[in-house]
C-alpha cells in the first residue's frame, strides 16, 4: 500500500499567515514608508510631521497583527512550536476584525483630544492597536486559565463567538449605514453577499470532516478572515508596486490594478482553503 501523508491542520494557516504578513510588510514599505521617506529629502516639508505620520501609518498597520500574534504565541500550554504559531495566527485573524471594527464602526472622537491633524492621525492609528492588545490578551489569558487550556484557542468558545460576531457585524453595519443615510444601491449588499458566499462554500467543503457544527462555523469564519486579509494585504502591495513602476498611473491602469487585486485575492483564498479543507477532511489525501 502507498503511504498517505497526513497534513497537520495547523500548517496551512501558519504558512499562509506568514506569507501574507510578509507581503503586508512589503506593501506598507512600498505604499507608505518609502513615499513618505522621499518627502524627507524635500526641504519645503516639515520633517517632524512627515516622520510622525509615516511612523503612525506604518506602525498602525503592522502593529495590531504583530501584537495579537505575540499574545497568542505566548499564552499556549503546548510544547509544539507549530501550536504556538497556530494560536498566534488565530489571534492575528481576530486582530484584523478588531482593527476593522475600530476603523469603521467605533467612532473615535479625536477632535476632542487634539486640534492637530498630525496628532489625530497618530491617535486613529494607535488606538486600534491598544484595543487589539487588550481584547486579545483577555481572550488568551481566559483561555489559558480555562479547562480547555491544553487545546488550541480555536476550540475556546469565547474566541469563536468573538470572531464570528465581528465578521457578521461589519457587513450588517455597512448595510444598515447605507439604509440610514438613504444611499442604498447594489454595492451596499456586496460585502454581505461576499461574506455569506465565502462562508457557505467553506462550510459546505467541510461536509466530509469529523468536526462538529460549531467548529465548522469557526473554520468557515477563519476562511472568510483569510480572504479579507488577503484583500487587505494585496491592495497596498499592488498599489505600492504599481506606483513604484509608474509614478503617474492613468485611470485605466488603476482599474486594471483593482482587477488584479481581486483576482489575486481569489487565487490566494482558493489555494489556502483547498489546502486547509483537505487537512481537515476525515479522509487522508
Amino acid at each position: 500500500m502507498a503511504k498517505t501523508r497526513i497534513v497537520n491542520p495547523q500548517s496551512p494557516l501558519v504558512a499562509f499567515g506568514c506569507i501574507l504578513f510578509a507581503l503586508l510588510i512589503i506593501g506598507v514599505l512600498f505604499s507608505t514608508t518609502i513615499p513618505y521617506g522621499r518627502m524627507l529629502f524635500d526641504p519645503r516639508t516639515l520633517h517632524y510631521n512627515v516622520v510622525l505620520i509615516m511612523t503612525s501609518l506604518t506602525v498602525g498597520t503592522l502593529l495590531p497583527a504583530l501584537l495579537a500574534y505575540i499574545v497568542g504565541n505566548h499564552f499556549v500550554k503546548s510544547k509544539s512550536k507549530m501550536s504556538h504559531h497556530f494560536n498566534g495566527m488565530l489571534l492575528g485573524l481576530l486582530a484584523f476584525w478588531i482593527m476593522s471594527i475600530f476603523s469603521t464602526v467605533v467612532l473615535i472622537p479625536t477632535e476632542y483630544f487634539a486640534s492637530s491633524l498630525t496628532v489625530r492621525i497618530i491617535l486613529v492609528n494607535f488606538i486600534p492597536s491598544i484595543a487589539v492588545a487588550i481584547i486579545t490578551s483577555i481572550v488568551a489569558i481566559s483561555h489559558v486559565r480555562s479547562y480547555q487550556a491544553k487545546h488550541d484557542i480555536l476550540e475556546y468558545e469565547p474566541y469563536s463567538i468573538l470572531l464570528i460576531g465581528f465578521i457578521v457585524l461589519l457587513p450588517v453595519w455597512s448595510l444598515a449605514n447605507s439604509i440610514f443615510t438613504q444611499s442604498v444601491n447594489i454595492y451596499s449588499f456586496a460585502t454581505l453577499i461576499i461574506t455569506a458566499l465565502i462562508g457557505m462554500v467553506s462550510y459546505a467543503t467541510l461536509r466530509n470532516s469529523k468536526l462538529n457544527v460549531f467548529t465548522k462555523l469557526t473554520w468557515s469564519a477563519i476562511s472568510i478572515s483569510v480572504a479579507y486579509i488577503a484583500l487587505f494585504v494585496l491592495s497596498p502591495f499592488i498599489a505600492g508596486l504599481s506606483q513604484y513602476l509608474d509614478e503617474r498611473p492613468s485611470m485605466e491602469s488603476m482599474a486594471v490594478e483593482n482587477y488584479i487585486v481581486w483576482i489575486l485575492t481569489l487565487i490566494v483564498w482558493i489555494l489556502f482553503w483547498r489546502a486547509q479543507a483537505k487537512s481537515l477532511s476525515k479522509k487522508s489525501q
